[in-house]
């Protein structure tokens, strides 16, 4: 005799019929109090909410810093000294994966400062204009902004003429005819493609 293919389904869980809902441990654990349930508790272990940001963009300017000096080494390795003429950044992220198609970010950016963190204001005037960020850091800056912390896993630095022969078909044309200027701009784009 064959058996019902219905035999072999598995028992419904408590999640899936509402039942964790309506158990007492549920209505127990939503209607803890902190003292109840540390973890609610936005002091808990001496950190509030507050600090705890603080202290998050603390690791993020140090993650920043870290991704700029490796990207200036490759870049050092690969195309030698950036010239000091250069007023361009020219940044590049490609991630791919199997079903998951390809993923393309090109940046152009000046990286002027500006931000909150490239100048310390608790200096007096005129020190308090000086720029404490390098150009490398502020690019990385801008491109997290731009495209997240995913792609920064993969990020590169391009001299002029490499980011132009490598990407001058994925790049507007007028774009493509500034390559040999040296103008104020600024330029992101993400390609994704999957043939999947």
């Amino acid at each position: 005799m064959i058996e019902p293919a219905s035999q072999h389904i598995p028992k419904p869980s408590v999640v899936s019929t509402g039942q964790l809902i309506d158990s007492e441990k549920y209505q127990e654990l939503s209607n803890a109090e902190p003292k109840d349930a540390p973890w609610l508790d936005t002091t808990y272990d001496g950190f509030n909410e507050e600090k705890l940001k603080e202290q998050l963009e603390i690791l993020k300017r140090k993650n920043f810093q870290s991704v700029a000096i490796a990207c200036m080494a490759e870049y050092s390795r690969v195309y030698g000294e950036m010239p000091d003429d250069e007023l361009w950044m020219f940044l590049e992220a490609e991630y791919y994966a199997t079903g998951e198609g390809q993923t393309v970010c090109l940046q152009v950016t000046q990286a002027e400062p500006g931000h909150k963190d490239d100048f310390d204001k608790t200096l007096s005037y005129p020190d308090n204009n000086k720029t404490l960020t390098t150009q490398a850091y502020r690019a990385v800056r801008d491109f997290y902004e731009n495209f997240g912390t995913w792609h920064l896993h993969g990020l590169r630095f391009h001299s002029r003429e490499a980011f132009f022969t490598r990407y001058a078909d994925q790049l507007p044309i007028l774009l493509v005819k500034l390559a040999d200027s040296s103008c104020l701009l600024e330029y992101h784009s993400e390609l994704h493609y999957n043939f999947a």
